[in-house]
């Protein structure tokens, strides 16, 4: 008997839907849905008997039994929104969501890819460059602060121009829209800002090309990012037109080192960013657990495949 895959996403992730469409087409039962349709689309009823779990989870068209449920595939589900209720009320039954629903679903005993509470934790940037220095990778100077003075003597003491980017979300929600937050170099008179929150600066790293490696269940994936303009080499995201992709080779050490990478954050799943440099040495920028892929995935590059083929086998065991 095949398993199901529990899925948990926003119902917007292309990723997402290659992955479903490929469990699909090979037989094995899918539970798709996204937390913020917590209690209006989604309902739970689990009971504690024996020191498991036991129970259902059921939308309109679909229920399954948790016992059914053989792996998770877990990415980047919405809050939940409880907009019928004063803010206060909602703040409260946000909270009593995030430790019922999300309880259960945590302590499910089946491989998830990647664990909620493993993924959360690997999200943090200073953690990231601590975790690959201490796995074997090369990672760029860096500084985090709210203090001006100490980005000038940080300025001086590497001796390189300077980036900064952001330490959360990626982008800022005014009124008049959404402001993207991409990577941009510094200018050392232009700090004001600074003290508001914490900010992250790093030398900027002299760059051949860069290099997007997605590993899944031990296996990297390198797609060879080159950008031709200069606002994609500061950040490639800042003009997907200006680029052109390729397959690279992770060389070995690091590959070991990635492998390491993971096996100290507890991840199946990671998306890792490095840049090349002239002298070919790979340098460490980041590591996603819920880095968007659906754009790189090719049959040089099958992604929607090894996540599906990881996913499927766990729901054979």
């Amino acid at each position: 008997m095949t398993k199901t895959v529990l899925v948990v996403d926003s119902p917007f992730e292309a990723g997402t839907d290659l992955v479903v469409e490929r469990l699909s087409t090979a037989g094995v039962p899918v539970f798709r849905f996204d937390t913020r349709d917590f209690p209006g689309g989604l309902s739970i009823r689990a009971s504690l008997k024996n020191g498991e779990w036991t129970g259902s989870l059921e939308t309109a068209h679909r229920r399954v039994e948790l016992s059914d449920i053989g792996a998770v595939y877990w990415n980047r589900p919405r809050l939940f929104e409880f907009p019928d209720l004063s803010e206060a009320d909602a703040h409260w039954a946000r909270g009593a969501a995030r430790i019922g629903l999300g309880g259960i679903l945590t302590s499910l005993p089946v491989p998830y890819l990647n664990h909620p509470a493993r993924a959360s934790a690997a999200e943090f940037k200073p953690a990231q460059l601590r975790t690959a220095h201490l796995s074997g990778l090369s990672t760029p100077r860096t500084l985090i602060t709210c203090d001006r003075t100490a980005v000038h003597a940080f300025a001086d003491d590497t001796g390189t121009p300077l980036i900064t980017k952001p330490l959360g979300s990626p982008y800022v929600t005014h009124s008049s829209g959404v402001e993207s937050m991409y990577t941009r170099e510094v200018d050392p008179d232009a700090l004001d800002g600074v003290e508001i929150t914490a900010h992250l600066f790093q030398e900027r790293v002299p760059k051949d090309y860069e290099v997007r490696l997605t590993y899944v269940g031990g296996v990297c994936h390198g797609v060879r990012i080159d950008a031709g303009s200069e606002e994609a080499r500061i950040d490639w995201r800042a003009d997907y037109d200006a680029l052109k992709y390729g397959t690279v080779e992770t060389p070995p050490h690091v590959a070991l080192g990635v492998a390491a990478y993971t096996a100290r954050m507890g991840l199946e799943y990671a998306a890792f960013d490095f840049v090349v440099r002239p002298d070919h040495e790979w340098v460490f920028l980041e590591a996603n657990p819920s880095g968007q892929w659906a754009w790189l995935d090719s049959e040089d590059t099958p992604l929607a495949d090894s996540i599906s083929h990881i996913l499927e086998r766990w729901c054979h065991l």
